[in-house]
């Protein structure tokens, strides 16, 4: 049996986690630069506020109803998934973290110990909302596919749902729509009721031939595990990124180069942070800039936009930040032009190897070992005291060119001034 634990609309549980006034109030965690909703309570989903809605839309009607709006603090909320996953390691042996707010947990052999797995799961539960106060909803039943399906109904019966037996399987998924499984896009929901697959037991009985021909073998895998033959294996190890991006948009429009470059420096020294993390070299780069097409000029007129990228083949694959950086500069240099309101700079690393793998040439010099060895010295040392205490100086001081967060939470778990006082 697999359980899937899933917390409920996570960033906003984790407001209310450090802050028990807001149980029971609207609640909504913006985007980047505080643009879009990204996170909503119960409460403001009763109020018909869409996921998504553009914040500058709705500000008015979240004061009318008196909505407390935050700012996305993913320092807090990932130290607070570390603490959750934690916690579910404490209870199986073998959990995989799925998303920063979902986990599948292997429960094959724990039946000897917990005759009934809703105990378990209750107990789990129980651990989590007095640990970390998150409350959490947990979907078990014989395969990954099945245990999103479990999970979407505990949301509807009291956080626990356990789907075992043929009988209950059977008239769970003859009433589950198609549109709401696992790995079913808009695109293929409507392509599949179209072909009067409406439910998720349709899809469960269609033709093996007809599903590999018309949505892979995917879609096939997808109707073996509605059937309770497990296709989808856990993974406690997550398997390494094949692309590393960091992207986030400006908190203001910036027109010139010099700041370009600073902001362009930091992004690629996140990107090779999370290189180095996954013991992972890049071999091909991309940078890339954009205007907002969305922004109007004093006429009211729809500003003079700009977009372009360069991808460059490294003579070597490389995670070295200072190696990286020179090349991101280059390509930077080569596409900016001058009279536009810049949105975001962004870099793309891919092309990944395992960050041992040398292939000799004739016509390149091997990678300098001491720029990964200082890099490397960055990291530890940044790890000690804190982000950017080490910088390439390419990256500068100013930050205001940074996302915009007007509405931040403190870091309560990760910032010494920011932990809550004991009277």
């Amino acid at each position: 049996m697999i359980a899937l634990v899933d917390c409920n609309s996570f960033y906003v549980s984790c407001e209310r986690s450090f802050n028990p006034a807001l149980e029971g109030k609207p609640v909504v965690v913006l985007s980047n630069n505080d643009g879009n909703i990204i996170a909503r309570s119960d409460e403001v989903k009763d109020l018909g506020i869409k996921m998504a809605a553009p914040y500058f839309q709705i500000r008015e009607l979240l004061k009318q109803h008196n909505v407390a709006v935050f700012s996305s603090n993913y320092t807090l909320y990932g130290d607070m998934s570390a603490r959750i996953m934690a916690t579910l390691g404490r209870f199986v042996e073998h959990v995989e973290v799925y998303s920063i707010d979902e986990a599948f947990l292997d429960l094959t052999g724990y039946e000897s110990v917990y005759p009934d797995l809703t105990e378990l799961a209750r107990t789990i539960r129980q651990t989590i909302a007095q640990w970390q106060r998150v409350p959490v909803g947990i979907g078990i039943a014989p395969t990954k596919t099945l245990a999103k399906v479990a999970n979407k109904l505990a949301k509807q019966s009291g956080g626990i749902c356990l789907l075992d037996g043929e009988e209950q399987i059977e008239e769970v998924l003859r009433n589950f729509p198609v549109d709401d499984l696992w790995g079913i896009g808009r695109r293929y929901a409507s392509f599949l009721k179209h072909n009067h697959i409406k439910t998720a037991w349709d899809l469960r009985n269609a033709p093996d031939e007809w599903l590999s021909h018309h949505l892979t073998v995917n879609g096939l895998r997808l109707a073996y595990e509605l059937r309770g033959m497990p296709c989808k294996l856990m993974e406690p190890e997550p398997a390494p990124k094949q692309a590393i991006c960091s992207a986030p948009s400006f908190g203001r429009m910036i027109t010139d180069l010099a700041t370009m470059s600073e902001a362009l420096t930091t992004h690629v020294s996140r990107a090779a942070e999370k290189l180095r993390r996954q013991e992972s070299a890049a071999g091909v780069m991309t940078v890339f800039i954009h205007t907002n097409r969305f922004r109007k000029s004093a006429s009211g007129e729809v500003a003079k936009q700009y977009y372009n990228s360069r991808t460059i083949e490294l003579p070597h694959p490389s995670a070295s930040t200072q190696e990286l950086a020179g090349y991101a500069q280059a390509a930077l240099k080569s596409i900016f032009q001058f009279g536009y309101h810049y949105q975001k700079v962004g870099v793309i690393l891919s092309g990944l190897v395992p960050v041992g793998f040398r292939q000799g040439s004739l016509f390149t010099d091997a990678p300098d070992e001491r720029l990964m060895a200082l890099s490397q010295l960055m990291d530890k040392l940044n790890d000690r005291h804190g982000r950017d205490r080490v910088r390439l100086a390419g990256a500068g001081f100013d930050t205001s060119w940074h996302h915009r967060r007007q509405h931040l939470s403190k870091r309560y778990t990760t910032q010494w001034d920011d932990i809550l006082p004991v009277s």
